[in-house]
Formats: C-alpha cells, structure tokens, sequence
C-alpha cells in the first residue's frame, strides 16, 4: 500500500492557480455577455492556418468551459495526491521527493495552461462568429502548445537526469 503524500504549493503554484481561475470565470462571463450576439452556427475547428475548416451550434461553446473544469477536476485530484503518481522507474527516497515535488509543479502549469488555451480558443471562436477576421492565427496555437509540452518534456528530462546523479 502507498503512503499518502501531501506537497506545500509553491508561491509560483497559488499564483497560477489564481490567474487560471480568473481566467476562466473571465472566459464563462465573456460568454455570457456575448450569448445573444452569437450566431446560431458557429466555428467548431480551426486548421493550422486559422481557417476555419468547421461550423456547428452555437451551443457547443458549452462544451469548452466543460472540457476546462474536468481537466481542472482531474488535474487538481492528482495535484492533491502525489502518491497516486506513477513513476516508470523505482527511485530512491533521497531523490523521491524531488520528483514528486517536479511532478505537481508540472500537473499545477499544465492544469492552468489549460485554462489560458482554453480562454484563447472561447474568445477567437465567439470573436470569429460575430464576423470578426481570426486574431489568433496558426502560429499562436503552435505556441500555446509548446507552452504545455515544454515543461513537461523538461520536467521528464529533469527527472531521468537526476536518477542518473547521485
């Protein structure tokens, strides 16, 4: 059986976690505010370039504050329980909580990227419905995705790193 494990959050870990939430009451009022000026199609998927390349109900808007609060849900459960986290290769108790400490600081920047991403793709797609040009083109989403993987690839690469010093 593992034992239950807690980590402090950071400074750094409050305030992402205070600008994700802002960030996303911010996108759910936008929504709000914009409900009757939005079309009853609107665009569902954009291609690389910012085309859009689909349309669909106006009421698939929900589903985007929806995906953001199970993805927070799950990701503040494992954030809240670093014993559920699985590790590939048995470490050692002087590196363990390290990695553990690694592991929530990386599931806290991805659960509120998400947030950012997710504001993004609400507002370029109510903005695009109401007959405004994409602001947010291709090389924008390329972006945001890197800010996602960036820190987890440094953070498994931290981590295999440090099992290899002793």
């Amino acid at each position: 059986m593992k034992q239950e494990m807690t980590v402090k959050k950071t400074l750094l870990m409050h305030l992402m976690d205070t600008v994700g939430i802002g960030l996303f009451v911010a996108s759910i009022s936008y929504l709000m505010i914009n409900w009757s000026t939005i079309p009853s199609k609107v665009p569902t998927h954009f291609g690389i370039g910012g085309n859009v390349d689909h349309y669909g109900s106006k009421w698939e808007l929900l589903l985007l504050p929806f995906i953001t609060l199970v993805i927070t849900i799950v990701l503040q459960f494992l954030e809240s329980h670093p014993d559920w986290h699985n590790s590939p290769i048995e470490m050692v108790d002087a590196k363990m909580e390290r990695m553990i400490k690694q592991s929530v600081l990386m599931l806290s920047f991805i659960k509120n990227m998400s947030f950012l991403l997710f504001t993004f793709i609400l507002w370029e797609t109510i903005h695009v419905a109401q007959g405004n040009r994409a602001v947010f083109e291709g090389t924008i989403w390329i972006i945001l995705a890197l800010i996602i993987l960036l820190p987890t690839l440094l953070t498994v690469i931290s981590s295999f790193r440090d099992l290899h010093v002793d």
